[in-house]
């Protein structure tokens, strides 16, 4: 990744995040702008280091290869606290739009999330196979389990692109809430 390249994909994701900062997830979004602004900051210090380690002619690679090695440590710690932080934001999200029932145990969702998982592992599209379940299903705790945390995971698992099924989820969830 060259440096335009990752300038260019810090501004993307700050455009994102910008118009999120005065909502009520301001505070977790703050994070996650905070992490990719350090992201940032480790790739300039690593592409730093090296020239001066080129500068001074050294051909020591184990100093090169310990610069990487730290950068990689760091953007890794960067984007993992992104992450972490985006998931809250989803979760906090998913319970603003989503009813979470009150009363199943843990138990109670561990049934049903086995069930569910059951039933999905049998399709080709889980993805397309939760937002009809989704849509279909009466049970709050069916659908709070597809849109929650427990389906962005299966999906994930999977291996599902999540962009497209929260893309979908959102414009299901936006058309419900107003009818």
């Amino acid at each position: 990744m060259s440096d335009l390249e990752l300038e260019r994909a810090i501004e993307a994701v700050q455009s994102i995040l910008q118009p999120l900062k005065g909502e009520e997830f301001s505070e977790k979004i703050g994070k996650v702008s905070i992490y990719v602004q350090s992201a940032a900051k480790s790739w300039d210090a690593c592409g730093k280091a090296m020239q001066s380690l080129g500068q001074k002619s050294a051909k020591d690679s184990k100093a090169a290869d310990a610069i990487v090695s730290s950068f990689r440590a760091s953007l890794n710690n960067s984007l993992f606290f992104a992450r972490t932080n985006l998931d809250a934001v989803l979760v906090q999200a998913l319970e603003t739009l989503v009813w979470r029932p009150k009363n199943p145990t843990k138990a109670d969702e561990s049934r049903k999330a086995a069930a569910l998982k059951k039933a999905f592992d049998r399709s080709a599209t889980p993805d397309k196979a939760m937002l009809q379940h989704y849509i279909s299903a009466s049970d709050p705790l069916d659908k709070w389990l597809v849109a929650g945390p427990w389906g962005h995971e299966y999906l994930r698992k999977r291996g599902v692109d999540l962009e497209d099924f929260d893309g979908v989820l959102c414009e299901i969830l936006e058309c419900s809430s107003s009818a």
